[in-house]
């Protein structure tokens, strides 16, 4: 299981040191509904350049802390913006 893991993160900070971002867009978005409602996230959308070609990397951020999220499918950036701000809550509050 430690194999495992440390074999994730390690692929993880390969990838993210040999990428760079081509291209980032953001938009602002609200939280309609729920008990956080009102709250407002961004949606960061990155094109990176990779030693395999480019990809498209979507998140939400909140307050410096981000999570991705697939922009494509229904609702799964709202859903991420609500754990990611639900989240942030727990560890300050």
């Amino acid at each position: 299981m430690m194999v495992v893991r440390s074999v994730a993160l390690t692929t993880a900070l390969l990838l993210g040191a040999c990428t760079t971002v081509s291209n980032e867009t953001r938009s602002q978005a609200v939280l309609e509904t729920g008990l956080n409602a009102g709250e407002r996230y961004e949606i960061r959308t990155r094109l990176l350049e990779g030693p395999n070609g480019s990809f498209e990397q979507t998140s939400v951020v909140y307050r410096g802390y981000s999570k991705t999220c697939r922009i494509d499918s229904p609702n799964d950036c709202k859903l991420a913006a609500r754990q990611l701000i639900e989240e942030y809550d727990e560890l300050f509050f």
